[in-house]
């Protein structure tokens, strides 16, 4: 059986937070008093990206697909040759940076990603890169070391705070701990197996063909919290 809410069908359980953003009201107010903490001490948190639908999600991944939007490689360069990828060279690329719509964490709104606009240099678009957020050469350290020394009091963690062979290391990334785990004990691959039977993406029949070892890979190949 799908549970809609799992799976980015059912935003009902949300609650907006700023204009275009929605969380969980425990995320939202976990978020709010590590903001209001990050604040005091000079730092001013902003949302990036928060709940995402599976019909967003899906957008995202049939662009990438597609070679509408750049994919990035293991070491965060655009790959070069798209085109000339096999099925299954492509999906695993994109899973390094871009969940499978059924399976983003973003679907929980417990995670969202994370910037601080006061130290994006102007005139710069935000990326979400490992560059930006380098604890010692990106313009986001501050914020980096911040979350290092202080979000697990708040019940935030990285989910890909190291690389795990699966989804690239996201600093950006924070997941409300108390709700996420939960949610993840509920979802199953027998779950996202059946939403992409009924909800067509690009690619699905590979997709599905491998979806076991991007279970394994990707999708349940988080970096345990243990701070919290």
């Amino acid at each position: 059986m799908i549970n809609r809410k799992l799976v980015g069908l059912d935003d009902s359980a949300l609650c907006p937070v700023t204009p275009g953003h929605f969380l969980t009201a425990a995320t939202a107010a976990a978020l709010q008093n590590m903001s209001q903490a990050a604040l005091a001490d000079g730092l001013n948190i902003a949302i990036a990206s928060s709940y995402r639908s599976f019909e967003r999600q899906t957008q995202i991944w049939n662009r990438k697909y597609r070679g509408q939007n750049i994919v990035l490689d293991s070491t965060g360069l655009p790959i070069s040759n798209w085109r000339q990828l096999s099925p299954q060279e492509r999906i695993f690329a994109i899973l390094r940076w871009s969940a499978l719509p059924g399976a983003s964490r973003h679907h929980w709104g417990t995670d969202l990603d994370v910037y601080a606009p006061d130290l994006l240099p102007a005139g710069q678009k935000l990326q979400l890169t490992p560059a930006e957020y380098d604890v010692t050469n990106g313009y986001f350290a501050q914020l980096t070391a911040w979350l290092d020394n202080n979000m697990h009091a708040f019940g935030f963690f990285r989910p890909y705070v190291t690389d795990r062979g699966g989804v690239a290391p996201e600093a950006w990334h924070l997941s409300y701990y108390p709700e996420a785990k939960l949610l993840q004990e509920q979802f199953t691959l027998e779950m996202l197996h059946d939403v992409l039977i009924q909800n067509d993406i690009e690619e699905t029949t590979q997709v599905l063909h491998h979806l076991p070892q991007i279970w394994t890979r990707f999708i349940i190949n988080i970096s345990e919290n243990h701070n919290l």
